[in-house]
């Protein structure tokens, strides 16, 4: 890379930079793509005061360019770079107006994205490939362990599981006590309400079995059965608190069991303290983990569960030994993470047959443990529910893609409908209050207004009149998609979301849940919670688009390090990845919660694989 390269790559990078701060104060005061000329850009251009912090990005550039000139890179990470490169260009413009048009809107626009593009993929390209050089020298076994923390280590070496246990639950404490007896969001009240035979809005959208049966499947019964069983209990003992106490108790010690058995097998593998050591204070000290681990939703259930499940997956990839028990084990975990979150078999049917197909030795035993837990998972389903008169859930909950492409082309193109594709429409999703009803991020309030009575021959009919609707203005259903999935992919946004407040729809049904009178240490950790994430660096632990930043480098870096039998373990994360594409919300937190939990084990068997093993 000549030195005039690099002089005008850095200056090029950091005015496309300066260019989406300048972008957003024009939106603000235009509100108009058609203003986002080149005159008014200047003009912005010139009113900001960041001209310094400009100077210094530039600089900073040439100097990072000119070091890393001659780098060598591989196609792998190069392939990523221009992929996440995509992320962030489209992510910018759809998380400032909802939409391709910052990219798409006028030729001074394409040209600024176009810039862009080049420059950031450049920046990425240099910077994914040096990751690896780095990580190869690295030894975190050199580094010194302060004087004041070697008795500790020496202790925690000898005792990993009780000195876990202890410093976790000390620094959860303060959320048990002032959090009794449980977080409860709108979705756990309403599995208890259920349970208790009280009729919730999820009956709305489906055909009951049997009108007096108003439990569904659109939360898993499993899950709901043991919410709502712990739940009875307290009612028989006078106090629903009691008995979401004992929940809350069992789901901690489920949670705080996954992150001592994972930080106990990453010292099995060799993984040097200090990682430990940073990763139980991650545990112990961001909010997020205790405020999930005090929260009823199914998703922190699921998370632990993961955990153990990408430990036995790596076991199998490394241990000839497989016993019985392991196989019993893994089959079990495998059902309960299918019966805990209905979309858990298709992250089973994502990762467990490559394990299959890599492992010749162990392929009959595994196909039985696959046969036996789907089978039973669909005898569940399909047997047991309806013997007990328990309804599916309903189907528009796999149907948000298409109902969100509907709702926002019928809000910018009705005029382009005829009279029979409106009424057609209206079968299925209430034409009237459709375009009102239409929320770029989230696809909830077009899916409630869902016809429970609709057909099979009225639904091929609304998909004919939505595959009409595609070709005349595709771009509206690009944009409709990419809504509520672009925060999935794109660290810059800031749809953030902690379940901490107080539900009021257990004691509106007449059952006395309530929280303590600590209301003052809740504000505190709640809003500890809320702010975590704009923490500079340490709110990237918890940043979605990050994260998901995270297992796709791995991916390349299992490949380029010849280790794609380790592949396996990142499917879970980037099937699920694949499911919240085909989700209902746009960056919601408890979604990813799983692959956020399980992350530190991905991130030190990585380190064991490709440093201790080497």
């Amino acid at each position: 890379m000549s030195k005039i390269k690099i002089f005008v790559l850095s200056i090029l990078t950091s005015l496309a930079i300066y260019s989406e701060q300048i972008l957003k104060e024009m939106i603000i005061v235009y509100n108009k793509i058609n203003k986002l000329d080149m005159k008014n850009l200047i003009k912005f251009s010139y009113s900001n005061t960041s001209f310094f912090l400009l100077f210094i990005l530039t600089i900073a550039l040439i100097i990072f360019y000119h070091k890393f000139k001659n780098i060598k890179t591989s196609k792998p990470y190069n392939i990523l770079s221009f992929i996440l490169t995509f992320f962030l260009v489209f992510g910018f413009s759809y998380s400032v107006v909802s939409s391709s048009s910052l990219v798409t809107g006028n030729l001074v626009l394409f040209l600024i994205s176009f810039i862009k593009y080049i420059c950031y993929y450049n920046f990425l390209k240099i910077l994914l490939n040096l990751i690896p050089i780095y990580f190869h020298k690295l030894d975190l076994s050199k580094i010194k362990i302060p004087s004041i923390l070697t008795k500790f280590s020496n202790y925690y070496e000898k005792h990993p599981y009780k000195t876990t246990v202890f410093i976790i639950l000390i620094c959860w404490l303060p959320y048990i006590i002032s959090f009794y007896p449980a977080i409860l969001s709108p979705d756990p009240s309403n599995q208890i309400k259920q349970y208790f035979g009280m009729p919730t809005h999820y009956i709305e959208g489906v055909k009951l079995i049997d009108e007096n049966v108003v439990i569904t499947n659109h939360h898993p019964v499993f899950h709901t059965a043991i919410l709502g069983g712990f739940a009875k209990i307290g009612y028989f003992l006078d106090s629903i608190n009691i008995g979401l106490l004992m929940f809350s108790i069992f789901q901690i010690f489920l949670v705080i069991s996954a992150i001592t058995y994972l930080l106990v097998y990453l010292k099995k593998l060799n993984v040097p303290f200090i990682f430990r050591l940073v990763t139980i204070a991650v545990f112990a000290l961001v909010p997020v983990f205790p405020l999930y681990a005090m929260s009823s939703v199914k998703d922190t259930f699921f998370g632990a569960l993961l955990v153990f499940y990408l430990i036995e997956l790596h076991k199998l990839l490394t241990k000839t030994d497989y016993k019985l028990i392991n196989y019993i084990i893994l089959g079990l975990l495998i059902l309960f993470m299918m019966l805990v979150r209905n979309n858990g078999i298709y992250m089973i049917l994502f990762s467990f047959p490559i394990l299959i197909f890599i492992l010749k030795d162990k392929r009959k035993a595994l196909l039985l443990v696959l046969f036996l837990s789907v089978f039973t998972y669909e005898a569940h389903n399909k047997i047991l529910l309806p013997s007990l008169h328990i309804t599916s859930g309903s189907i528009r909950e796999t149907l948000s893609i298409p109902f969100q492409q509907t709702a926002r082309y019928v809000k910018y193109y009705a005029d382009d409908l005829t009279k029979k594709e409106k009424k057609t429409i209206d079968k299925i999703l209430n034409y009237d209050t459709l375009a009102s009803r239409y929320k770029p991020n989230i696809s909830d309030p077009v899916k409630n207004e869902f016809n429970k009575n609709t057909t099979s021959k009225d639904l091929i009919a609304y998909f004919k009149v939505w595959f009409k609707c595609f070709f005349r203005h595709p771009g509206v259903y690009f944009d409709a998609t990419i809504n509520t999935v672009y925060g999935y992919f794109y660290p810059n946004t800031s749809n953030w979301y902690i379940y901490y407040s107080y539900d009021e729809r257990l004691p509106e049904s007449g059952l006395d849940y309530h929280y303590n009178n600590l209301g003052i240490v809740r504000n505190a950790l709640s809003s500890y919670g809320v702010a975590y994430p704009y923490i500079p660096l340490l709110g990237s632990i918890v940043n979605i688009g990050f994260v998901v930043w995270i297992y796709l480098y791995l991916l390349c870096m299992f490949i380029v390090e010849h280790k794609k039998s380790l592949i396996t373990l990142l499917m879970p994360a980037l099937s699920l990845v694949l499911i919240l594409v085909a989700g209902p919300v746009n960056t919601y937190f408890r979604y990813i919660f799983p692959i956020v939990l399980s992350l530190p084990l991905i991130l030190g068997i990585t380190y064991a694989e490709l440093k201790t093993k080497k």
